[in-house]
């Protein structure tokens, strides 16, 4: 079978994807010049006008290459086209200093003690005069009860620091720079009440403002229908997107249990409007102008819904793919879905192809695949006769094949495996459905409340049974396992691996188990080598801990941890700084020391060791000293220095550099955020008149040393 005329939108696909994944991957920033690009679309326009006189020209494959060439050519040039960044006109390269003149492009999301928005730059007031420009920025306006935050579509004017996104402060923690910038936000700032001014606010006609305040008005009718609490917060994310009303509890079950998708407006969603819509308008005829009428409603509706919660990359997939499933039918055509799927990827990407890096984005497509080319090898091996039993397997079967295709990708960002996702699945999958059914059921029947409200409870009554269940799976014994050695080539070799078995399944070729035992070898030596290395490795970690104070000591895959008990009983914050290392090193155990329980000594000497060795706040780590300073005596006379390498300055001491001379030789000096701002800067002005070494955790990050 020829599969390339089976499925031509994917040709076109793969080698402009291929494209866009290379100019990301390098982090280019000039692109291939304009005149091969142009050199190409002439040679490809020619070689289809030479096929067209010439039949046999398309056996040379010298068209399908050149156009392969041209479209990854020009995948990699529009991922530099979308940068804002590199364009003359970012603001970056005018000024970060000044006046700005800027639009909201989002509503503001509250948070503990700011509002959170983006803002994209219209132009910059210097002594010059007046200068357009452009940008986003990532901005948090303080918290003030006299000032709320301007509307979306407001036009405003700031001054403020502007100053990059930083990037992880910590082995192994989340990039937020590297996340920020898939959307063209490269900058963030902080404005004070005073900082900023609305000189106009949003008029005219606004598509998305009109979607956003719907939205908001339909997650309101939900609220006045009985739904409260976190039941609450899950209809407005189930049914209209809306997630900010989560609290980490809630999204941890979900995430722990494998359901995450659920809470995610996706294809799921859509295809449930689908079929809503669908059977609503079933009586209608399947020709002529009812036909017409028919799909015309149900590609409304499908965007309607698009635009209303947020048209996330999910949605705007399944919005793409359903639309060409519906002008198939309209057509009387049948439209295979990987097709549907590939114009939908590639209509996506040619809009804004910097989503290739949006995880939503990736798990959607994965997920789609995974059941199209996984599900029926799965479901095939067991025929249930009894109906009941038939939709069990059915919905089991679908399940671990998303999840078969999703786990790699999921463990690699999020470093995590629900092992009880068939159970999870199973019950949240029926319990959402009926969520959905009754709270659109609550927005169709809003102007009869007598009517809303019955669904509105029974919407509540669905979710509480939903929210309970996953919550008893997640606390199920060893609900989620961790994962430490997944990364980018592992995660590629067992995509790999997955595919050739998946082809093996199919078409029974014996080439493809050669090919997937080969791939299996390869992928169990990259964990050897992984593992080899963890259990040799020796590091010391001081952590940017926020305004608390962290060290680590790394010994193969056991770590001890020395920290402030207020960082220690804080479960958010370690998984936030510490969490990451953890994972990226492999630790299996750790073990913890608060510094509040560390006595001050200060011994003459050290002795030498290959282990860790404590004597008070002095520690000795294969022949590395270190010494903790939270407090430092005046000193009179000559006294015996001590010889460290490492000397931690926290806890805002009293502290005189002269003293410090007198009493330490030290290699390098850390400081962390424990220290206020004014004396850490004067502490480091000091240092380096006097020629010491200094390291700023807060401005530099952690200070990791490999041993």
């Amino acid at each position: 079978m020829q599969y390339r005329h089976l499925f031509p939108m994917v040709r076109i696909l793969l080698p402009f994807l291929a494209g866009i994944i290379a100019c990301t991957a390098v982090s280019a920033t000039t692109g291939i010049p304009v005149y091969i690009w142009v050199s190409l679309l002439v040679f490809t326009l020619a070689s289809a006008f030479i096929q067209l006189k010439n039949a046999r020209f398309i056996q040379t494959r010298a068209f399908g290459l050149l156009a392969s060439l041209f479209l990854f050519v020009s995948g990699y040039n529009l991922v530099l086209l979308h940068k804002e960044i590199l364009k003359p006109g970012h603001f970056s390269h005018i000024s970060q200093n000044g006046t700005f003149i800027a639009r909201v492009q989002e509503p503001a999301q509250e948070k503990e003690h700011s509002f959170k928005t983006i803002l994209k730059v219209k132009g910059i007031w210097k002594d010059s005069g007046y200068v357009a420009a452009e940008g986003r920025i990532l901005t948090y306006l303080a918290k003030d009860s006299l000032h709320k935050p301007p509307a979306e579509g407001s036009l405003i004017v700031f001054s403020g620091n502007i100053q990059p996104i930083s990037g992880p402060q910590n082995p192994g923690s989340f990039d937020y720079r590297k996340y920020m910038a898939t959307n063209n936000v490269y900058h963030q700032v902080y404005l004070t009440s005073r900082g900023w001014k609305v000189l106009e606010n949003p008029n005219g006609f606004s598509l998305i403002r009109t979607a956003h305040y719907i939205s908001d008005k339909f997650v309101s009718i939900l609220g006045a229908n009985g739904l409260k609490g976190r039941e609450f917060a899950v209809a407005a994310a189930l049914i209209m997107g809306q997630s900010d009303m989560l609290d980490n509890e809630t999204l941890q079950a979900y995430s722990g249990t494998g359901v995450m998708h659920i809470l995610s407006v996706s294809g799921l969603h859509v295809g449930v409007i689908f079929i809503i819509i669908s059977f609503l308008l079933g009586f209608m005829k399947k020709k002529g102008w009812q036909l017409f009428f028919k799909t015309a409603i149900i590609l409304f509706t499908i965007w309607a819904y698009a635009l209303l919660t947020g048209m996330s990359p999910s949605v705007m997939r399944s919005a793409v793919m359903f639309t060409f499933i519906s002008l198939g039918n309209a057509s009387n055509r049948y439209v295979h879905i990987i097709n549907s799927l590939a114009v939908s990827a590639l209509v996506l990407l040619l809009f804004d192809p910097l989503m290739i890096n949006n995880v939503g984005f990736q798990l959607s497509y994965i997920a789609i695949l995974g059941i199209v080319f996984i599900n029926k090898p799965i479901a095939d091996l067991w025929n249930p006769k009894n109906r009941i039993t038939e939709y069990i397997w059915g919905l089991i079967a679908v399940s671990i094949a998303a999840q078969i295709a999703t786990a790699p990708l999921a463990m690699l960002y999020f470093h995590q495996f629900p092992a009880y996702f068939i159970p999870a699945n199973l019950v949240a999958i029926p319990l959402s459905f009926l969520a959905i059914y009754s709270g659109v059921a609550v927005l169709a029947t809003s102007f009869i409340p007598a009517i809303s409200n019955i669904f509105g409870l029974l919407t509540n009554y669905l979710l509480f049974a939903l929210n309970y269940s996953v919550r008893f799976i997640e606390h199920l014994p060893h609900s989620v396992l961790p994962v430490t050695s997944i990364f980018t080539k592992e995660t590629i070799l067992i995509y790999l691996v997955i595919t050739f078995i998946s082809l093996w399944l199919y078409y029974q070729r014996k080439s493809f188990v050669f090919i997937s035992l080969s791939l299996v070898l390869a992928l169990t030596v990259c964990f050897s080598i992984t593992e080899i290395n963890r259990r040799e490795q020796q590091k010391i970690i001081f952590y940017a801990a926020g305004k608390q104070s962290a060290l680590g000591f790394i010994h193969g895959t056991k770590q001890v941890l020395i920290a402030d008990s207020i960082l220690l009983s804080d479960s958010k914050a370690m998984k936030f700084q510490i969490d990451g290392s953890r994972i990226l090193y492999g630790i299996h155990a750790i073990s913890v020391s608060a510094i509040d329980t560390l006595a001050g000594e200060r011994p003459e000497t050290f002795k030498s060791t290959g282990s860790l060795c404590t004597l008070g706040r002095n520690f000795i780590f294969h022949n590395k000293r270190i010494a903790i300073i939270d407090s430092l005596p005046q000193v009179h006379g000559n006294v015996k220095k001590l010889s460290v390498d490492y000397l931690w300055i926290r806890g805002n001491p009293r502290l005189r550099i002269a003293d410090l001379q007198k009493l330490y030789q030290p290699g390098l000096i850390i400081l962390d955020g424990s220290n206020s701002y004014y004396k850490a800067e004067k502490w480091i002005a000091g240092f380096k008149k006097t020629g010491l070494r200094v390291w700023n955790l807060k401005q530099s990050g952690a200070y990791v040393v490999s041993l």
